[in-house]
């Protein structure tokens, strides 16, 4: 049952971008409960006993909710059906913000305060208004309704001393924005791995994880350190949808378009066309990515949708890639599913649909423009796929658009 309930409240934490550390006697591992930061405090700290310590204060069937000498907010309990598991979930910062007090100061001095703020800010964010109700709902489930929930304002094991003497040395101002930056590296990662599978959501997800973490002396700031944090961006999802097959002719399109929207840039709101970078960009991987097909289906694909007006016929197909009209239909049909003449149409249909809603071409130019020089037929065709006339299409999207 402890696996269902641990699976359950994973995946929930993940939507809050928080951690969940579950540990038992000896406690292996639990060092990482705090991304690293006493770790990096006290080289020396005796991890064991303080697992030890910290289960003690965790009574069973008691969810606590707790806030560390550094202002991090924590939840803690026992497992339902493995009461020597301590599940510690966290830490996130609330809006109150890291408190600086005299206790802290006189701790780790105003070099350890520089770092410990750089850290801070990795932390991710979250409302407790929201989080938790949700930890709460969870336990109810778990423990059907019997669990006690205790706000604690100290849990002893979070009060922890520091080595003073260390924050000082060049070993500890490294290791935290170090370990920030690996955790940035890593959202980095997430977000570029799904605009190359052409997730939206997720890689909107993993930017705005990404936010939560601030490197000291980069791209915030004035226009010029804006726009180059935008150009990084552009660059990085170009050379990303590279590896999804998207044609460089699609590539250069979108990228042009976000480089003249960069020397434009006045006072535009950075995160509003970051996330619209990531939208299209990713929408361009949905429309444009052959990831799917062989490279010579690959180059077929691409030759028919950047030359939709010109004679696509099979054998002119075929003699790109050197093989015969029957082997190519084939393999054609076998990959995608659909004919050579079907998808070459359905193209003509969907670029003629575009011209229409953009432009003020007549029919006939809208048909010369995709390759097809009779009216009619072309009318037909666009009809059979749209279920509209040309005309009655392009009348339909006006409205739409008034």
């Amino acid at each position: 049952m402890h696996l269902e309930l641990l699976e359950l409240i994973r995946r929930l934490m993940a939507g809050y971008n928080l951690q969940v550390t579950v540990t038992r006697p000896p406690f292996v591992g639990i060092e990482r409960f705090d991304y690293g930061l006493r770790r990096a405090l006290d080289p020396e700290f005796d991890w064991e006993q303080f697992g030890y310590t910290l289960m003690e204060q965790v009574d069973r069937e008691e969810l606590v909710f707790t806030r560390d000498v550094f202002s991090l907010r924590f939840a803690m309990f026992r497992l339902p059906d493995k009461e020597s598991n301590l599940c510690i979930i966290g830490p996130w910062r609330d809006a109150k913000g890291i408190q600086e007090s005299q206790r802290l100061q006189r701790m780790i001095g105003a070099q350890g305060m520089t770092v410990v703020r750089q850290f801070y800010d990795g932390v991710p964010s979250a409302q407790d208004a929201c989080l938790i109700p949700c930890l709460r709902t969870i336990s109810d489930m778990a423990w059907q309704g019997d669990l006690r929930v205790d706000e604690r304002r100290e849990v002893i094991p979070l009060h922890f001393q520091p080595d003073r003497a260390y924050v000082v040395e060049p070993e500890f101002q490294r290791e935290i924005p170090a370990h920030m930056l690996e955790r940035r590296y890593q959202m980095e990662g997430k977000m570029l791995e799904a605009v190359r599978m052409g997730d939206v959501d997720g890689a909107l997800r993993a930017w705005r994880q990404m936010q939560n973490f601030h490197i000291e002396g980069r791209f915030y700031g004035n226009l010029y350190q804006i726009k180059n944090l935008v150009t990084v961006m552009n660059t990085l999802l170009r050379k990303t949808i590279e590896q999804s097959k998207v044609h460089p002719y699609y590539i250069d399109r979108i990228s042009s378009r976000y480089a003249r929207r960069v020397e434009q840039m006045c006072s535009e709101d950075i995160d509003e066309l970051l996330e619209d970078m990531l939208r299209n960009y990713c929408a361009y991987v949905q429309k444009y990515s052959l990831r799917d097909y062989s490279p010579m289906v690959q180059r077929v694909m691409n030759h028919i949708n950047l030359n939709l007006d010109t004679s696509l016929s099979l054998k002119l197909l075929a003699d790109l890639c050197y093989i015969s009209p029957s082997y190519l239909s084939n393999l054609f049909k076998k990959e995608t599913g659909t004919t050579l003449i079907d998808y070459i149409n359905t193209q003509r249909v969907q670029r003629a649909a575009h011209l229409f809603r953009t432009s003020k071409y007549s029919v006939s130019t809208v048909a010369e423009k995709v390759g097809i020089f009779d009216v009619n037929y072309f009318a037909k065709l666009f009809k059979k796929a749209m279920g509209q006339t040309p005309t009655q299409y392009r009348r339909s999207h006006q409205q739409a658009e008034t």
